[in-house]
């Protein structure tokens, strides 16, 4: 399965191409463009969201709603066409203007911004949504929440995704979320933007998903590749990797008990670049976004005169956005992964040699 997107900040809109995928799958169009709604009305988001109403279409590949194993394109149109700044040759740090204009020999920083910018991952969260429906048909489940925004973390483990309408912050722990969105308040009126953590989980992989031939196609590559796509996030740590330097080799070890039962998860459910049959837990570490309120310095690049970042919008924390896109991100992978590994020109063909292989491999038989 190949996977192309394209698209700009304030062109006409986003473009998603998947190739590779089998026929006689009808996806819930609804269910992607309640996800895209989910990107834009977490808390801490900026304006930009008050003026795009994000919504999918695909324009190629289905038949009668299926799909019919051509390409599939995915498209998703700006409200918003023209850039809200005039032309300007002062790069704000932390952000790629800075090298993207050096390297492509540009005289206006909102070039490259328009390809960099965030507003770029509403087709991930859509190619994500879809890949993360057809896991559902076949057993696996992808979920991520909120671990920490700020100086707030919570220890909390959900089980599923906290809902919006009782979590803004998609966090489980409704005390820390509380403080988390206070935390954010406060960056707000001060003019300052928050980072944090989120945790990703996937659930009902049977063992033995990727490989340990390759170091590129290691499962642990292949989903730490991705998910660093990102922007904002600056760290992909699998399972228990913020502690698990602390421990003792045997104590940070998974043991294996009878009927291959084990009573930790320290490894985040791959060992050696493969699936071990435990659910797969990532956790993602979030800058703080770079765009903010008060300006930082940095230089004009022709004047060579050092001056303030000027400051247009931004939000003052996409902890809880990461979420919805990185469960997306995470899903394209995985199914992806499976393609690779089972395909089949059918959808019903490609669910039967996962189940078969699922029997095959099954922990505790």
């Amino acid at each position: 399965m190949k996977i192309l997107t394209s698209g700009d900040s304030h062109g006409q809109g986003f473009y998603g191409i998947i190739e590779g995928f089998p026929s006689h799958f009808k996806p819930d169009i609804e269910r992607i463009n309640e996800r895209l709604k989910l990107r834009q009305s977490v808390y801490g988001r900026g304006d930009r969201m008050k003026i795009e109403d994000d919504k999918v279409s695909i324009t190629t590949g289905l038949w009668d709603g299926k799909t019919t194993g051509a390409p599939l394109t995915f498209v998703i149109s700006n409200k918003s066409t023209n850039p809200p700044n005039e032309k300007t040759t002062v790069p704000r740090p932390g952000h790629a203007d800075l090298g993207g204009i050096l390297k492509f020999d540009l005289d206006d920083t909102r070039i490259v911004t328009e390809r960099a910018s965030a507003r770029r991952t509403v087709m991930d969260v859509a190619l994500g949504e879809f890949s993360r429906e057809v896991l559902e048909d076949v057993g696996i489940k992808v979920y991520g929440f909120t671990r920490a925004v700020g100086s707030v973390e919570t220890y909390a483990m959900a089980y599923e995704e906290p809902k919006i309408d009782l979590h803004p912050m998609l966090c489980p722990d409704s005390s820390a979320e509380s403080k988390m969105i206070e935390e954010i308040k406060k960056g707000y009126d001060q003019g300052y933007t928050l980072g944090g953590k989120v945790t990703l989980i996937v659930d009902g992989l049977p063992a033995g998903i990727g490989t340990f031939t390759q170091r590129e196609k290691r499962l642990t590559s292949t989903i730490a590749s991705a998910l660093f796509d990102i922007p904002s996030v600056r760290g992909v740590l699998f399972g228990d990797a913020e502690n698990i330097w602390k421990m003792k080799g045997y104590e940070a070890v998974d043991q294996i008990h009878g009927g291959f039962v084990r009573e930790t998860n320290h490894a985040g459910g791959i060992e050696g670049g493969m699936t071990n049959g435990e659910k797969v837990i990532v956790n993602l570490i979030s800058k703080p976004i770079s765009t903010q309120k008060r300006g930082v310095k940095s230089v004009d690049i022709f004047s060579g005169t050092e001056v303030e970042t000027s400051y247009v919008r931004s939000d003052t924390c996409v902890v809880a956005a990461i979420v919805v896109v990185a469960t997306g991100v995470l899903s394209t992978v995985i199914l992806s992964e499976l393609i690779e590994e089972f395909g089949g020109f059918t959808f019903e063909e490609f669910k039967n040699r996962i189940e078969n292989y699922r029997e095959r491999v099954k922990i505790g038989r």
